[in-house]
């Protein structure tokens, strides 16, 4: 037997490999179109859910976004707090065992420190932080002690620091460390804020507005038109808006030197948010980091 197949057994074999392969063609694409549209169904869930985490991420916010970014790589560890110098040159992250700043420029520096409870930039961008029941600050590549003192908030003025202890003790500190002045403030889990120029302070606890002189802390009569839930100081240094409680109540402007108040035009949910002494920008925390926030 020779090669060759007569011509009716191949015509039959012809025709079954013609319809096998017909099939087989047939039946190929549906594998590559399945793939095609599982590989597409992936990269639309991707796109889908990453584009909203890019776009609001704190390294792309477009005030803080390099120092964000220069953060996350000096500090990848859990953060519990952050801070902005007034002109937004310099930022602070902190956690459990360490403090990282970042700017001007290139400038990074992380410090091992444990027991950080608080950090703000005083009007010279210097940073103070409150750490292990000592305040402190900034001194080149240094940190001066400034008194024994264990503030758990402070905001920097135009004269210094201002420290707030948990039992409600307010100090203003001079750069040198001098205690220019200290007064005591009732209420638990006090916020305290720095207006405009670092002219004036608030500090708001359990409803309750209280407003200084951000050197003397000399008091300034407020009348509150309400339990207050939130205070945004605005760009005048003398006027703040306030947020009455609860949610959803009507906001109020005020003019802390005359007294005069007026009802914002249209209540606005108001996030807590600091405005940047030195800057006309308002900051609040984006996952642990500083983030613009609208102004009010």
């Amino acid at each position: 037997m020779s090669g060759r197949e007569s011509a009716v057994t191949t015509g039959r074999k012809g025709a079954r490999a013609s319809a096998r392969n017909t099939r087989a063609r047939s039946l190929r694409p549906w594998p590559l179109t399945l793939a095609t549209a599982v590989s597409l169904g992936l990269l639309l869930y991707v796109a889908s859910t990453s584009l909203p985490y890019l776009v609001s991420s704190p390294t792309t916010d477009p005030n803080f976004g390099a120092l964000n970014h220069c953060l996350s790589q000096a500090h990848p560890e859990a953060r519990l707090g952050w801070a902005v110098s007034p002109d937004a040159s310099r930022a602070a992250v902190y956690g459990p065992h360490s403090v990282a700043v970042c700017g001007p420029g290139d400038f990074v520096s992380r410090r091992e420190l444990t027991g950080t409870l608080a950090l703000a930039f005083d009007a010279d961008n210097r940073l103070w932080l409150s750490v292990g029941g000592r305040l402190l600050r900034e001194d080149g590549a240094a940190l001066r002690p400034m008194g024994d003192f264990a503030p758990v908030a402070l905001a920097g003025h135009s004269h210094g620091m201002l420290a707030l202890d948990d039992s409600g003790q307010l100090v203003a500190v001079s750069p040198g460390g001098t205690v220019l002045a200290q007064t005591l403030v009732s209420g638990s889990a006090s916020r305290l804020s720095v207006g405009a120029g670092g002219i004036l302070a608030a500090v708001l606890s359990e409803g309750v507005l209280r407003v200084f002189d951000a050197r003397t802390l000399t008091p300034v009569e407020l009348a509150s038109p309400c339990a207050v839930e939130t205070v945004w100081w605005l760009d005048a240094p003398e006027r703040l808006l306030i947020g009455c409680a609860p949610s959803g109540a009507p906001s109020f402007t005020v003019d802390v030197r005359t007294g005069v108040q007026e009802k914002a035009p249209e209540y606005r949910s108001l996030a807590p948010a600091r405005r940047l002494s030195g800057r006309p920008l308002y900051v609040q925390g984006c996952d642990g980091f500083p983030c613009t926030a609208p102004p009010p």
